[in-house]
């Protein structure tokens, strides 16, 4: 198959699924199986997808069958696809068992309508259609917070952000007279892209992404989310936030040098600050949260290399620069899933988010947690290893059956 067929069947996977989930909320566990179901063999074929296009090294365009919708799969942004692909059938196939806990509510619609808009965002050829994308998927995503107070938090940061990238789009159209990527980057390379339409992008992208002094909204709706939401937030939705933020940047190929500059402070800012709330964090999924922000901050010094590197014609800086940050992308949103499930099989098992509470509570029946660990307990351990994970030995520890 194709890569527009592979993504033209996983979009339909993922609505399907997001619909017949819906309609059989009345029945918890089986609208968990058909969300799960769907929402993994989504995902599978929007991994396909990215590696068809990723091993070809050559883009191809097409349109969904679905709507009139033009797309465009690069190289590039077949990692995204590839990153949310895998992130996907993790928590898919995660979510069936998480229907079965009393306190949980059917959420099959919201998982898998986030993860076709964010895929539909990924592969627009359009930048409208990309930010429009990007916003049914972050509203998918404020009705996964279980607080709501929060969720009106993030309504409001996310309607903030959206209405400064619309600005940035109309000035797009007045300047370019087209928002299609592919007629804007060779517009720009005669007419550069403007540093005020740039700063509008960055700050309404940065919020989706959570850049740091931008994340009002991250630590409170990944702490009060649910561990299949919290996972999405962290892998998908934020990633989708540091794509526009590169896309802009990349356009024409002629970026100033403060861009970049711009984006590798930023980066520091929030990989330093991130990682500092991060070690002060009792929560385990606020914790976690921090420590997203702290690695956005890495990817974002990687990326901001790469534009800086751009700037001075630097090939080795923008190879450097790039590589690294897209392959911590990856390898932060796989990981992260991981935790996050783990910390959502914590929670299943005891009720507590507490890493002191919940420490007292595995000590405390360490024999009938053993007997009944899930993979996911298991699975939190291995990504806590993780090399990049340093600031995580406080799930291992939580993970211990002895002092």
């Amino acid at each position: 198959m194709s890569a527009i067929s592979l993504i033209n069947s996983g979009v339909a996977w993922f609505v399907a699924a997001a619909v017949l989930a819906f309609l059989f909320s009345f029945q918890k566990a089986l609208s968990g199986w058909i969300a799960g179901i769907g929402g993994a063999v989504g995902s599978l074929y929007t991994a396909a997808a990215g590696f068809t296009v990723l091993t070809g090294a050559v883009g191809v365009s097409g349109a969904l069958s679905l709507v009139s919708y033009d797309v465009q799969i690069s190289p590039l942004n077949a990692i995204w696809l590839i990153t949310l692909g895998l992130c996907g059938l993790f928590v898919s196939l995660y979510n069936i068992d998480w229907h079965r806990h009393a306190q949980v509510k059917c959420n099959g619609l919201q998982i898998n309508m986030l993860m076709a808009a964010a895929v539909c965002a990924v592969i627009a050829s359009n930048l409208g259609m990309f930010v429009v994308m990007a916003e049914v998927m972050a509203l998918c995503a404020v009705f996964l917070t279980s607080n709501s107070k929060e969720g009106k938090l993030w309504f409001a940061l996310g309607r903030l952000g959206t209405l400064l990238l619309a600005i940035a789009c109309w000035l797009l159209w007045q300047r370019y007279g087209t928002l299609d990527l592919r007629l804007l980057d060779m517009r720009m390379q005669q007419l550069p892209l403007g540093s005020d339409i740039w700063l509008l992008g960055v700050i309404g992208f940065g919020l989706l992404a959570g850049i740091i002094p931008l994340h009002g909204w991250v630590p409170q709706a990944h702490a009060n989310a649910s561990a299949p939401a919290a996972a999405l937030f962290s892998t998908v939705v934020m990633k989708i936030g540091l794509l526009g933020i590169l896309t802009l940047s990349l356009l024409g190929g002629n970026a100033p040098l403060w861009w970049g500059i711009a984006l590798l402070v930023l980066g520091m800012i929030t990989a330093f600050v991130g990682g500092l709330y991060a070690l002060m964090e009792h929560n385990i999924q606020r914790l976690l949260a921090y420590h997203t922000l702290e690695n956005i901050g890495i990817i974002l010094l990687g990326l901001g290399a790469g534009v800086t590197g751009i700037a001075l014609e630097q090939p080795a800086l923008i190879a450097l620069g790039l590589v690294g940050g897209l392959y911590h992308l990856l390898n932060h949103s796989l990981f992260k899933s991981v935790l996050f499930l783990g910390a959502g099989s914590v929670w299943f098992r005891t009720g507590h988010r507490d890493i002191e509470k919940t420490r007292w509570y595995w000590q405390e029946n360490a024999g009938y947690l053993h007997r009944h660990v899930s993979w996911a307990d298991g699975n939190g351990c291995v990504a806590a290893t993780e090399r990049v994970c340093r600031g995580m030995g406080y799930l291992s520890i939580l993970l211990q059956t002895e002092q």
